[in-house]
C-alpha cells in the first residue's frame, strides 16, 4: 500500500528553522511534500488559501502574532488543514500542550520526535476539525490562566474538556485509570495512572500512592491511624508511608 500523499506548509519565522524542518522532511519523509514556507502568521494565512496543504507546522513564537492565533483568521467551516507546533517552550508550556492534547514538536527538532508526529497526523488525517479548534482552544486557556487549566480526554462521544480544579482525585484500575469530579460525575479512560503525573507540573496534584493521584485543594481530612485521606466528595484514597512528607510539604506550601 503507498503512502499518502500529504502537502506540507512550513510556518517560522527564523529561516534556519524552516531550513532544518524542510531538510528533515525531505530526508526522511519523502511522501511529505513541502509546498510553501512563511514567516509570519498573515503570510501563511495567505499561503494556506492559495496552497490548501494537508497540514501546517506551525511555530508557537512570532512577531506580531502568535501561532496559536492561527484560528481567529478562519471561519469555523473553512478550516481543511491540521497544525503541528513547533515550540522551543519551556516545560510548563510543554505541559499545557500535552493537557490539551494539541500536536507539538520541540526545538531542536529530532528526527525521532518528527516520525512521531508524522505518524500520528497520518492516523487522525479524518479527525473533525472541530476537535482541532477544542483543542487549540484548551491550550490557549491552558498558557494563558494556569490557574483555570483544562484538560481535554477522549470520551464515548468525542472529547472531554474538564477543568484541573474539578478533579478531585484519580484512581488506576489496571490499565485504565478512573477520574472522579466535583459534581460527583466519573470518566472512565484506556490510559494508565503514569500518564496522568504530569499533572504534577501544572497544578496542586500528588501521587500519594501507586493507585492514587489527588487534587491537594480537593484534600478533607487526613486520616491519623490509617494514614490516608478524606476528600471533599467523600471518599478515602490512600496515601503511601514514602509520601506523607512529601504532602506535607505540598500543603503547606498551598497559598490560600
Amino acid at each position: 500500500m503507498e503512502d499518502i500523499k500529504i502537502t506540507a506548509l512550513i510556518v517560522d519565522d527564523e529561516l534556519h528553522a524552516r531550513n532544518v524542518l524542510h531538510s528533515l522532511l525531505s530526508e526522511y519523509f519523502p511522501e511529505i511534500e513541502v509546498v510553501g514556507e512563511a514567516k509570519t502568521l498573515p503570510e501563511a494565512v495567505r499561503l494556506i488559501s492559495d496552497l490548501n496543504p494537508t497540514v501546517v507546522f506551525l511555530d508557537v513564537e512570532m512577531p506580531e502574532y502568535n501561532g496559536t492565533q492561527i484560528f481567529e483568521f478562519f471561519p469555523e467551516g473553512n478550516i481543511h488543514f491540521k497544525i503541528i507546533f513547533v515550540t522551543a517552550y519551556s516545560e510548563y508550556a510543554v505541559t499545557a500542550f500535552e493537557l490539551s492534547a494539541v500536536d507539538y514538536i520541540l526545538k531542536p527538532i529530532s528526527p525521532e520526535a518528527l516520525s512521531r508526529a508524522i505518524t500520528k497526523l497520518k492516523a487522525t488525517l479524518n479527525n473533525d476539525i472541530t476537535i482541532e479548534r477544542e483543542r487549540l482552544n484548551a491550550l490557549i486557556a491552558n498558557i494563558k490562566n494556569p490557574e483555570e487549566a483544562k484538560l481535554v480526554l477522549p470520551s464515548s462521544d468525542g472529547q472531554a474538556v474538564v477543568r484541573l480544579n474539578d478533579i478531585v482525585f484519580l484512581k488506576a484500575d489496571s490499565s485504565y485509570t478512573e477520574i472522579y469530579l466535583a459534581d460527583g460525575s466519573k470518566l472512565f479512560l484506556s490510559r494508565k495512572l503514569l500518564e496522568f503525573e504530569k499533572l504534577q507540573n501544572i497544578g496542586p496534584f500528588l501521587r500519594t500512592h501507586r493507585s492514587y493521584i489527588v487534587n491537594l485543594n480537593r484534600i478533607k481530612k487526613i486520616l491519623r491511624n490509617d494514614g490516608g485521606l478524606v476528600m471533599d466528595n467523600g471518599k478515602e484514597v490512600s496515601l503511601a508511608s514514602d509520601k506523607k512528607q512529601l504532602l506535607y510539604e505540598k500543603l503547606n506550601a498551598i497559598k490560600f
